[in-house]
């Protein structure tokens, strides 16, 4: 029952990269035919566009970096913390592994007998 399951999601998750990469593949001829649209009215996209996506980057870049930070005591304290709950979980619900096995049994019990 389970080797059905998991194969099923290995087929759903491959469905999905398939659909994925087709709408990739369309997204970028669409882009491409735009782009060509442009160029055929006369507009330029050249190093000016290309030189202002760069700034605008560069300025995004810039923005996030300037607002890092060293970890100080308080995050420390927090990560102690939440690896103390973690482990205070563990012990009191169980591995969530298994839970994750238990539920997926019973959703599996509940679909075959319907």
């Amino acid at each position: 029952m389970l080797n059905e399951l998991v194969l099923g999601l290995y087929v759903l998750l491959i469905g999905l990269c398939v659909a994925f990469f087709y709408s990739y593949s369309h997204l970028t001829r669409s882009l491409d035919a735009v782009i060509g649209g442009i160029e055929s009215k006369g507009m330029d996209l050249g190093e000016d566009l290309v030189g202002d996506m760069k700034d605008s980057m560069q300025a995004i870049v810039q923005d996030t970096l300037s607002t890092l930070k060293a970890p100080d005591a308080s995050d420390h304290i927090a990560g102690a913390l939440g690896q103390a709950l973690q482990m205070w979980a563990f012990k009191t619900f169980g591995d969530p592994a298994a839970m994750a096995k238990q539920a997926i049994e019973a959703a599996t019990d509940e679909f075959t007998e319907k």
